[in-house]
Order: C-alpha cells, then structure tokens, then sequence
C-alpha cells in the first residue's frame, strides 16, 4: 500500500485555505488503498508530521526535508499560493526524487506569475484582456510612469489591479477612476513586487473548466460563476458564501468547444500535469482567456471538485486520478 503525503499550510497568505481544500481532500481518499500522513507546512517555514487537524500547533513532529523519502511515497501537495504553487515545493521535491501530484516546477512557476503566463500566452495569440505589466525592481520610476500615461491614454475603465503572484483573489482591487489607481497599486505591492493591471469588461461571465491529465487531457464540462458583485474576492470565494456556480455553463455548444479546445492547448503550453483550473471571460460573444491555476481549491465550495463531479468524476475516484498520475 503506498504511503500518500498531504502537505498543506505554508507560508503564504493562503495558509488557512490550503488547510481547508486539505481537510476535504483527507475525507476523500481511500482508506483501503492508500496509507495516508499529514504534514504540516506551518508558517514559520518547518514541516511538521501532524495527527490530526485539530492539533497543528502542539502534536506534531519535525519533519527534515532529507527524511521525506523515509516517510510516505507520493507527495500531495494542496498548498496555495507563494512557495506552495509557484515551484518552490515542487522543486524540494525534485532534489529528493519524490513523485508528488500536480505540475512540476517550471509550469507551476510560469503559471504562478500572471505577468509571465500572459505573455507567454499572448506569444501564442490567444485572446486575452489588455493589460500592462508594473515591475517595481526592475523598471525605472520614469518607465512605470510611462506605462501609467499608456493605461490612461488607452485603457477604458473599470481597470483591475493585481500583484502578479497571488491567488485567492487576493490583494486584487476594482478601479473606477485614475484616481484610485495609486491606492490599488500599493495595496497590490503588499503582496509582490510585480502589479499587473487589466482593463475590464462590459458585463463579463466568469467560465471555468477543470482539466485532468498528463499526456492524455481530460476536460470538464464548463461552469459559470454569477458574482454577487462586481468581482469574485476573497471574501466571496472562502467566507461569505454568496456566489452562485452554474454547471455546465448557459452556453452555446460553439463556445463550450472553443473553451475545452483552448484549455487542453493552454495545458500544453505550459506544460501542466497532473490537474488545473482555466478560466475564461465571455463578453460581447468573445472568449477571453483570464489565468491558469495549478493548484485549484478543494474546500467543499471550489469549482475544481464541482466540475469534475459534474463531468461523471465522482470526488473518491478524482483523489485516486491524481494520485495514480503522479
């Protein structure tokens, strides 16, 4: 029986959601198949062999990173956002010559940062939003200021403002007017040095499609997201519960194919394994690619789970895919 790691926490500021989506995932792996142990990843940068979820802090055991081979087979990681999705772990993997569940380092890397991913995908001519991309290390003040007369001259409003390596919609911002977008930046360069910043659209749906594979892609049928408001925060996706998930999507059959042909070549391109999410905006009859996430939420209101049990893969069977494919 192989011994499966869940590893979940880290350092980012999506600590306590990746305990969440890792809770659900513990309730859905089969006991009879798989010997499973948690570990830890607290936020003081230790990993921890811990019994229980409710005892993260006192009943546990470090564990050394040279040990992980001695302790479990496969490595699951559940841990969003920086460190946890961008690489960082996937490479710790790596250097011990452990299998572990989802992408590897690079796309994991280039995914991660929306900066990078954008225009990687914008190489390709997929169709995405406008967008400017504000690195704070590595332009000089007279370039960002350059970049701010662009998006003035250029960009209709509303603009959305987002540190380009975050998830969870965190550290994103709405702008209305020029006037706010000074504010949106700083709040954005809480969470990274590097802002990218979108125009939006008219009246826009939220489409998502979960993927499943590595050589062989499987993809979901499409669901929708109906926002409560004008765009899906942290606070809509993990606390207030208020968005509506439409599955499939109210689409046509043209689109519906148009998205799952787009999410399998963006899938390639990027050179995902294992599972991911692809959202897209549909405006004006036109489909816009948004982002890549290669670690999607699994709390019991995430889309990725919803969309696969929707497409006839029931949450047991999902656990078991992704562990047979790392």
């Amino acid at each position: 029986m192989k011994t499966i790691a869940l590893f979940f926490g880290g350092p980012s500021n999506e600590h306590e959601v990746s305990i969440v989506s890792a809770k659900n995932i513990y309730k859905n792996i089969e006991r009879n198949k798989f010997n499973i142990k948690l570990v830890y990843w607290d936020k003081n940068r230790l990993f921890y062999l811990v019994k229980d979820f409710s005892k993260l802090k006192t009943n546990r055991k470090r564990l050394q990173i040279e040990n992980f081979k001695k302790n479990f087979d496969i490595a699951f990681p559940i841990t969003h956002g920086k460190y946890g999705e961008d690489g960082v772990l996937q490479s710790i993997f790596e250097s011990q010559k452990i299998r572990y569940c989802g992408c590897r380092v690079l796309s994991s890397a280039l995914c991660m940062d929306k900066a990078i991913f954008k225009d990687l995908i914008s190489a390709h001519k997929i169709n995405q939003v406008n967008y400017v991309v504000l690195d704070y290390i590595l332009e000089t003040k007279k370039e960002i200021n350059s970049k701010l007369i662009e998006i003035k001259c250029t960009f209709n409003f509303p603009l959305f403002v987002k540190p380009a390596n975050s998830g969870s919609s965190v550290g994103i911002t709405r702008v209305e007017k020029m006037t706010e977008l000074k504010r949106a930046i700083a709040i954005a360069l809480i969470h990274d040095n590097k802002v990218l910043i979108e125009e939006g659209l008219v009246a826009p749906r939220e489409i998502e499609v979960a993927v499943l594979g590595n050589n062989e892609v499987f993809v979901s049928q499409a669901g929708e997201l109906k926002l409560a408001k004008d765009f899906y925060d942290y606070e809509d996706k993990y606390k207030l519960n208020k968005t509506e998930f439409i599955i499939p999507a109210k689409i046509s059959d043209r689109q519906s194919d148009e998205i799952k042909r787009l999410s399998k070549k963006v899938y390639q391109i990027c050179a995902c394994s294992g599972f991911a999410r692809i959202d897209f905006f549909i405006a004006n009859n036109k489909i816009y690619l948004n982002e890549l996430n290669t670690l999607p939420g699994f709390t019991n209101i995430s889309m990725y789970p919803m969309l696969m049990e929707k497409s006839g893969v029931k949450y047991l069977e999902l656990i078991e895919k992704i562990i047979n494919l790392a």
